[in-house]
């Protein structure tokens, strides 16, 4: 038991969260350091020296690394955003031909890796200590030249002496990079970004930084008024940025201009042998159907519960719905896979969600890193695919990835922590598993309208048809 008083326990360290108490339970989560959390009960089991501690909301943590307070429970949403940010941090896109890393030289007394030298080691080789620093002793011309008893005898300001660029070179950057901006360093003209924690540094001259798009869909329900069906506006010409509305559905004056990827709420169509040809979106208010993107709303997938919360994506659209069950609550244009990169499509489950994580694809024709990809869902470990904030571009609503589901960052964050498994504040990392699944995933297209469950969905939906729990 823990002392009479004490309200939370705070974490001496970041820690795993396990689904039973035991360390060879699954890991359903990570809690960041100096969390404070509040509890339900204890238990012994494998693994920690002390009772396991089950926590607010689900999990077990080892009480090895926990101290009792008489403080609150707290924890902060991660990654940590400041007023006015996108992103939580500035981040480039590696241009120079033949960019590479470079890295501070070790300081005296230390090795390149920053530890500090036996130095013992150099006393046993009968090595003379190094000499003591200049401490600033007169020279012979300082000391027959007596004091300074007149402006005369100065002579002018010396010039500021150059500084040297001491950085060491490390390893080319191949492929396409993405670095994020840690901190930034000069030497005379020479500035370099810090791109890692550690000593790893890139030319600023070398990094075109970006600018991440502020683009957001649309929340649904009584907050907006909208629901579905929804219309996305979206341009014919590739060079047009917004498209007129009019008082009729054919012809009529231009009531405004609507700006691309804005969505509006569809009252009435307009159809000519069967095909829209425009849609209402007003009071006398029109707009041309072949310069909008249309999204009716989606049955769910079996067996999904009445407000459970899942996605729907849809590769010929370019659109993102999230549903609680049957009703709509979330409506905005995303990036799938290129052509060469296509989106898998299947019904999936949300496997893992990270505040932040970098992504790697080294193979093939098209190398790519990209640094701590923010408010990342993956739900495909065997194809690497996720959901997640894309930070260097704002062609939503075109297909731009690799293969996973490209957001803008303002509804990559609002769908992160929306979905299933919830990220309660101070955890890293939460993760779906089948006693407690994450949120269904379903991506589809026109060639492939009722793909098949994938991944541990199957084992849940099998476990649901079977009358279990899941």
């Amino acid at each position: 038991e823990f002392p009479d008083g004490t309200r939370s326990l705070r974490l001496k360290r970041t820690m795993p969260v396990r689904l039973e108490p035991a360390d060879e339970a699954k890991r359903i989560g990570t809690i960041a350091q100096d969390t404070r959390v509040s509890w339900t009960k204890l238990s012994r089991g494998k693994g920690c020296k002390q009772p396991w501690v089950q926590i607010v909301p689900r999990g077990w943590v080892c009480s090895d690394f926990v101290e009792p307070t008489t403080r609150v429970p707290v924890g902060v949403e991660l990654p940590r955003l400041d007023r006015e940010e996108v992103v939580p941090g500035t981040y480039g896109r590696i241009t120079g031909d033949g960019a590479s890393t470079y890295a501070l030289p070790p300081p005296p007394g230390k090795d390149k890796n920053g530890k500090k030298k036996d130095a013992r080691g150099d006393k046993k080789k009968g090595k003379p200590a190094p000499p003591p620093p200049d401490a600033g002793v007169p020279d012979a011309a300082t000391e027959l030249a007596g004091p300074v008893t007149s402006p005369d005898q100065l002579d002018a300001e010396p010039a500021a002496p150059e500084v040297p660029d001491p950085m060491l070179t490390g390893h080319p950057l191949l492929g396409s990079v993405t670095v994020r901006k840690y901190g930034e360093i000069a030497f005379g003209d020479v500035v370099y970004w810090k791109v890692s924690r550690g000593n790893e540094y890139v030319r600023k001259k070398s990094i075109y930084e970006h600018k991440p798009s502020t683009y957001q869909g649309t929340r649904l329900g009584d907050d907006t008024g909208l629901s579905l069906p929804l219309a996305f506006v979206w341009p014919r010409s590739k060079s047009a940025t917004k498209v007129a509305t009019h008082r009729k559905s054919r012809g009529g004056g231009t009531v405004r201009q609507v700006p691309s990827r804005t969505a509006l709420g569809v009252v009435e169509t307009f159809e000519v042998d069967g095909k829209p040809v425009a849609y209402r979106v007003g009071d006398a208010e029109w707009i041309d159907a072949a310069q909008v993107r249309l999204v009716t709303a989606a049955e769910p997938p079996p067996l999904v519960g009445e407000h459970e919360r899942w996605f729907d994506v849809d590769l010929d659209t370019q659109v993102l719905v999230a549903y609680e069950g049957r009703l709509p609550v979330y409506a905005t244009m995303v990036s799938t896979g290129k052509k060469d990169t296509p989106t898998e499509t299947g019904v999936f489950r949300m496997w893992k969600k990270i505040s932040e994580t970098d992504m790697k694809g080294l193979s093939g024709e098209d190398p790519y890193s990209v640094a701590t990809v923010p408010w990342t869902q993956f739900f495909s470990p065997e194809r690497g695919l996720a959901l997640h904030a894309a930070y260097w571009h704002d062609s939503f609503g075109t297909q731009k990835s690799h293969g996973c589901v490209n957001l803008a960052p303002q509804d990559a964050r609002w769908l992160y922590f929306w979905s299933e498994p919830v990220v309660p504040a101070g955890w890293t990392m939460t993760a779906g598993v089948v006693e407690a699944p994450g949120s269904i995933v379903r991506v589809h297209s026109k060639d492939d309208p009722d793909p098949p469950f994938k991944g541990y969905a199957k084992t849940v939906q099998a476990a649901r048809a079977g009358g279990g729990e899941p």
